[in-house]
């Protein structure tokens, strides 16, 4: 996996139907379309190989590839 822009993955969580609200400071909450799993992500420039894991593994009713 490798880093990503920011606007790269909120656009791909968009794309899936996944809506968000803002959290503390600069940390965005999106909850995926079932309303069961939720992923924290920092609004920063570029998304860690790390946190990109975190997102796909906290949103698994998302299908397979969603995010590239």
């Amino acid at each position: 996996m490798k880093a990503m822009a920011y606007r790269l993955v909120r656009t791909a969580l968009e794309a899936q139907h996944c809506t968000w609200k803002q959290g503390k400071g600069d940390h965005e909450k999106w909850y995926c379309p079932c309303g069961k799993h939720q992923t924290v992500i920092t609004q920063a420039r570029i998304v860690s190989p790390g946190v990109i894991r975190s997102v796909i593994a906290q949103l698994p009713c998302l299908p397979e590839g969603w995010l590239k």
